[in-house]
């Protein structure tokens, strides 16, 4: 079976909205420099993922009021959508009344100085992505006898300062803790965030907030992106590290954490092969590995306890899951 791109026609806004269409670079340019969780004032990164940046647009509005809102939100065909103008007030009413109406979106995260929500609409493509990656991860858990020594948060929402909603806040796809947490810590040690019609580049925005907002409590970021174009899924596996010293007197900026991209797997469906069979997927770059010490945090206590290995056939089946969902769509 082969796929064949979908070509959705332009989404046509409500006029209410003032909208445009912005490169995920520049979708939140305004005063840069003071925000936490913009790229300008982000850690650099090192040893940068060598895949595309895969830029696809998204959707900047200007927000005006709940009710129109929910009329745009109920209506798009976009997966991510970013508003400005949003105050903390209007970022709570909108919160309580998502609960009401049920709506399965996420405020993938929301910036209080400049009021900017970004609106994450899940489609079934983008949810294989985070969740059969997820669950290949808990089994291995389940496996060393840990399924009591772990949480599910899924998409649970954590705040810069814990107990105050209005804040700055994110919400990731899967995620998940030791339990209980050591030390009062209180953030995830594993992220997953996904990406169908999001950009590579949004999706990394979204890792460096994870590690910097959490005060590095997040231990790793993965990053699963959906390329249908290229036929193909990226997953970037993310963790900070630090610079070796050097001879000398230490300085701060020997000591910040910087997050690398320790691993790149790309995984390409081969032409005119059967959606459903793993062996028609290609993995590039091998098994992906998730450090015990990092996700737990502390050393294995026991032979069962290791490193955690997706190998390649399990990726297979993954990927084969996933662009099963997006035939499934596109019949």
């Amino acid at each position: 079976m082969q796929i064949v791109p979908s070509n959705p026609q332009p989404f046509q806004p409500i006029p209410i909205f003032i909208t445009e269409m912005a490169s995920p670079d520049t979708i939140m340019s305004v005063s840069a420099s003071t925000s936490t969780w913009i790229s300008a004032a982000s850690p650099a990164l090192t040893n940068h993922s060598t895949a595309p940046s895969l830029g696809e647009k998204t959707t900047t509005i200007r927000f005006v009021d709940t009710k129109a809102f929910w009329d745009l939100i109920d209506s798009t065909d976009q997966e991510l959508l970013a508003f400005h103008n949003v105050f903390p007030q209007d970022f709570i009413r909108l919160d309580q009344e998502r609960q009401l109406r049920r709506r399965g979106i996420r405020f993938r995260r929301y910036d209080t100085r400049e009021r900017i929500l970004i609106v994450l609409i899940p489609g079934g493509p983008h949810e294989q992505l985070h969740l059969k990656l997820y669950r290949e991860y808990t089994n291995h858990v389940d496996r060393m006898g840990l399924e009591d020594a772990w949480r599910d948060h899924g998409a649970t929402r954590f705040f810069q300062q814990q107990g105050h909603p209005s804040g700055n806040g994110g919400e990731g796809d899967s995620g998940g803790s030791p339990r209980p947490q050591p030390n009062g810590r209180s953030w995830p040690t594993l992220v997953i965030e996904a990406g169908d019609s999001s950009s590579l580049e949004e999706l990394r925005r979204g890792m460096r907030w994870w590690f910097s907002t959490s005060n590095h409590e997040v231990k790793i970021v993965l990053l699963a992106k959906l390329d249908r174009a290229g036929r193909r899924i990226i997953l970037e596996k993310w963790v900070e590290t630090t610079p070796p010293p050097r001879p000398g007197p230490t300085t701060r900026a020997a000591s910040i954490r910087t997050p690398n991209c320790d691993q790149e797997i790309t995984i390409d469906w081969t032409e005119n092969t059967p959606v459903e069979i793993p062996t028609s997927y290609v993995v590039t770059r091998g098994d992906l590995r998730l450090e015990f010490s990092l996700l737990f945090p502390r050393p294995p206590e026991n032979p069962r306890e290791h490193d955690i290995l997706i190998t390649v056939p399990r990726l297979q089946v993954w990927a084969s899951t996933v662009w099963e969902t997006v035939v499934e769509l596109q019949a």
